[in-house]
């Protein structure tokens, strides 16, 4: 209960002041040509609540970037910006104005000396990731290795709460460092695709998979839908981990079974419903096929 009250904090202090003042730089074009980088510093444009325009701060980052030669000297915010990922996302609010400890960058081309003087300087940046958005980080399959993006230093730890169709939240704490990028928008999109085949169609709430539960959000959406039970499956036994303090955030005491298996491997009894997530462009025609074989009915999100 705690944690949820402070979750409430979280998402009131999202919100802007009165006095914020909004600016827009103009992405295309080279940043030392639209702001005097002699003045961009952690106070730049700074609200008297803490926050700053969201463009202030990342062009600080990419100011510091240029300084230390990962990007060119006529860097731009839309060309040559790392990938900033909020540690608390709430539902489908974005902030354009951010405080203190609150961006996890990732960036290839980051190097130690550059993380240190990000963390340093911009008051807003409580990580830097060394790694590539196009690469998964988790396990992509049976036949890959766990694969990480490399902390060159501060807390990864990253929340998200998505509402529900059930009028109720949903929690997910995770290391992003660790855990696929998939913001808490996404994520509801998920959870209301689900919720909306479960009401279209006759299926009992008996029993439910989570065959690639990753975090949880899915099957634990299942159990406060009405599930009688649940059984959670993931080939990362980090996933596993990580769903077990999902489990216990979101209250789930009881009604489910955790699996870390391949799901091509899984063996249970028949079910009543199978969910299916899997990451983007991986082949699942033989889980497809597993999943029809042991579910009467089966969601592919």
């Amino acid at each position: 209960m705690i944690f949820i009250l402070k979750i409430d904090d979280k998402i009131k202090s999202l919100d802007e002041c009165e006095k914020c003042r909004d600016v827009q730089i103009k992405k295309f074009s080279p940043l030392k040509d639209v702001i005097d980088l002699e003045i961009l510093d952690g106070n730049y444009l700074r609200c008297e609540c803490g926050k700053r325009p969201l463009d202030i701060v990342m062009s600080h980052i990419l100011k510091i970037m240029i300084c230390e030669e990962i990007v060119p000297d006529k860097a731009s915010l839309r060309r040559n910006s790392p990938v900033p990922l909020s540690n608390f996302y709430y539902s489908s609010l974005n902030p354009q104005f951010i405080g203190e400890d609150t961006l996890i960058l990732l960036h290839p081309d980051f190097t130690k000396e550059a993380a240190s003087k990000l963390i340093g300087e911009v008051p807003e940046v409580v990580c830097v990731l060394k790694g590539s958005p196009q690469d998964t980080a988790g396990q992509f399959d049976r036949n890959s290795q766990i694969n990480h993006f490399e902390i060159l230093e501060g807390d990864d730890t990253q929340i998200n709460v998505m509402r529900t169709l059930l009028d109720e939240k949903i929690i997910l704490v995770k290391n992003q460092s660790r855990h696929h990028i998939e913001v808490a928008m996404t994520t509801e999109q998920k959870l209301v695709g689900l919720h909306n085949y479960l009401k279209n169609n006759d299926v009992k709430t008996g029993v439910a998979v989570d065959g690639m539960c990753g975090l949880g959000a899915l099957g634990i959406y299942l159990l406060k839908f009405g599930f009688e039970k649940v059984i959670f499956n993931d080939i990362n036994p980090e996933m596993i981990d990580a769903l077990k303090t999902n489990l216990e955030i979101n209250g789930i005491e009881k009604g489910y079974e955790i699996f870390n298996e391949p799901f091509e491997e899984l063996e249970i009894d028949k079910a009543d419903l199978c969910v299916i997530d899997a990451f983007p462009k991986m082949d699942i025609s033989e889980i497809t096929e597993k999943a029809e074989k042991i579910a009467d009915n089966v969601v592919i999100i």
